[in-house]
């Protein structure tokens, strides 16, 4: 189809700069802002900070893992009139611990091996329950020391290989279906009463048997029996 000459309209020329077009074109300005801050103090709901000239209510980014502390220079954003977010503690003043707080439930994982070290120490805190699941576990120390209100302990077997061993307490109670015990000597000092209660007891020595006491008493009910190579009395 033939377009008539009177139809096409000739193209008009801007009268605009190309950089007054761009500014036309462009977006309105963010009123964000970001930059470093000076924590001045600690809210239930965030941290104070001091950018420039004015004082604003900043929460930590679920990213920062440092908590922030008062005189720490960190790094925000946020903006104007709106909410303010601390990504990164920058510099801390003094001696304070570094802090790792994170709202809620935190796991660490590691698809290789995962190592926790201290040059001065390590330590465990809780006040709820604390639990440890291991294929196996070994623990080596200089010198250790176990404190409990109360101990129950669970195994299939228990072998325990010890240079000197000391057991102190008020009341030792053992319950089992047999005790074998082997020894080169064997010396026990009772200062009161040593009672054995037993259906039968059986005393042997391959060389000889000594008992001395102040008052001896043998009572059988049905027979007593003495029996040797030879018998001396008095």
């Amino acid at each position: 189809m033939n377009a008539r000459a009177h139809d096409l309209q000739p193209l008009q020329r801007s009268a605009a700069s190309p950089s007054q077009a761009r500014q036309q074109a462009a977006p309105p300005a963010s009123s964000s802002s970001q930059g470093v801050a000076r924590v001045v103090g600690e809210a239930p709901a965030g941290w104070w900070l001091r950018m420039g000239e004015r004082e604003v209510l900043a929460q930590r980014a679920l990213s920062c893992l440092l908590a922030p502390a008062v005189g720490d220079r960190v790094w925000a954003v946020g903006e104007a009139g709106g909410e303010h977010f601390v990504l990164a503690v920058l510099a801390r003043e003094g001696e304070a611990p570094a802090q790792l707080r994170v709202p809620g439930d935190l796991e660490l994982r590691a698809e290789g091996r995962l190592r926790l070290r201290g040059d001065a120490g390590v330590e465990l805190e809780t006040s709820g329950r604390a639990r440890l699941l291991a294929d196996a576990l070994e623990v080596q120390a200089r010198d250790a020391q176990l404190r409990f209100v109360e101990l129950r302990a669970l195994a299939r077997e228990a072998v325990g290989n010890f240079t000197r061993s000391t057991r102190i307490g008020q009341r030792l109670e053992l319950l089992v279906d047999v005790v074998a015990q082997r020894s080169k000597s064997s010396y026990r000092a009772i200062s009161e009463l040593d009672h054995t209660q037993a259906e039968t007891i059986d005393y042997r020595a391959r060389g000889g048997a000594h008992i001395k006491a102040e008052h001896a008493i043998v009572n059988g009910k049905e027979l007593v029996k003495v029996d040797g190579g030879q018998i001396h009395l008095g």
